[in-house]
Order: C-alpha cells, then structure tokens, then sequence
C-alpha cells in the first residue's frame, strides 16, 4: 500500500511539473530555442487587421479584440524585418497562441509594451504550467525576448490588465520529435511464431491425453 501511494505521489508531482521561463536580450537578432522547428516573422504575411491569424504550427489570435499586421514601424520596438504584429494598436488587451501540436517551447520578441504583460503556457487540458511577467520594454529596439518552455505546452496566452499597444515578431516554437515506432525484427517474429505453435501443439497434446 505504501509503494502504492508512493507512485501515485510521485505522478502527481510530475503532472503539476512547471515550465521554465525564456527570457533576455539578443541584440539585433531573433530569439533561438532548442530544437526550434518553426519561426513566424511576419514578413510575408498580408498586411491586415483581423481576429486571428495561422502560420506554420501556430493560430494567434487577439482576445476579445483584433491584431493587425503592419509595417508602420520596421525594425523598431524590437520588431525586426519588413512586418510585425501588433495589438490592434490597443483595440484588446490580450493575444492567444494556440498550436497545432503539443510544443516543447516557444519565444518571441515583445516590444512598445508600457504596462505589465503576464505569459501564461497552458497544457492540452488547459491547466496553467507556468505563468511569468514579461519585460516593460517602452521604446527599447535591444531585441527583448519572451517565452517559455515545458514538454505540454498547447496553447497560451500574453494580457494586461488595462489598455497598452504592443508588438510581437519572430515567434519560435519548438514541437517534440517524433520517433519512429519499434518494429520487430524478422528473426524476432519468427521466435514468436513458434512460440505460438508451441502452446497449440501443448494445448491438442492435453486434449488427446
């Protein structure tokens, strides 16, 4: 019984495992996650307000508001390249990124921000694995960063409590690899086979008997 409740503990404790935050300064570049697979970077991406937008393994959407991409301000804000995204210019205090998999990590440049931003990483059954405040970067353009990592990230979402205009470029993900199913061997399932024929052979034996 102890052993039992030992297990059952020990699954607990790694079920309720938080995720690890990503954060920094990268200069003029983009931010780098291990094992990245995916970058949005806006740059190809019509220019157009809308409710949400799906690029690569990732949907973002504005929460109870739109997001636009623009160009109104290149390379500035910590934006970089020809197009970022935005808020809306303030129209909702709030972004939603939902992929299409399970992802190990993700990061993103974050810019303009005047107010408190909270990053929250939610996992496939939309418990909270982690939830940090992300940097108030006014007018800086050093390349801050945002994100976080955790084996069961699903989906997450970046508010504020009151009205602010905020830009978001280059968001990285990482999704887990895939690794192929074992297959078994020819000279494996032959073994099996005779197994097999054994124990009918085994069971007609007795049957005569």
């Amino acid at each position: 019984m102890k052993l039992i409740i030992g297990a059952v503990a020990l699954a607990l404790l790694a079920g309720n495992a938080v995720a690890t935050p990503v954060s920094g300064t990268d200069g003029m570049g983009t931010p780098t996650i291990a094992g990245q697979t995916g970058i949005v970077n806006f740059d190809s991406t019509a220019l157009a307000t809308r409710s949400s937008l799906t690029s690569g393994a990732v949907t973002i959407s504005g929460i109870g508001g739109s997001i636009r991409v623009a160009n109104d301000y290149p390379g500035q804000y910590n934006g970089r390249g020809a197009a970022y995204l935005d808020n809306d210019q303030g129209d909702t205090n709030g972004f939603r990124f939902d992929f299409a998999s399970i992802v190990n990590a993700f990061a993103f440049n974050f810019g303009a921000s005047d107010n408190v931003w909270t990053l929250t990483a939610f996992d496939a059954s939309g418990h909270v694995l982690e939830s940090v405040r992300a940097p108030i970067t006014n007018g800086s353009n050093a390349g801050d960063y945002i994100g976080l990592a955790d084996a069961g990230i699903k989906y997450a979402t970046l508010t504020t409590s009151s009205s602010d205009w905020v830009f978001v470029d280059n968001f990285v993900y990482a999704a887990p690899l895939v690794r192929a199913s074992a297959v078994p061997e020819p000279g494996s399932i032959a073994l099996i086979g005779l197994g097999i024929a054994g124990v009918v052979a085994m069971r007609r034996r007795k049957g005569l008997a």
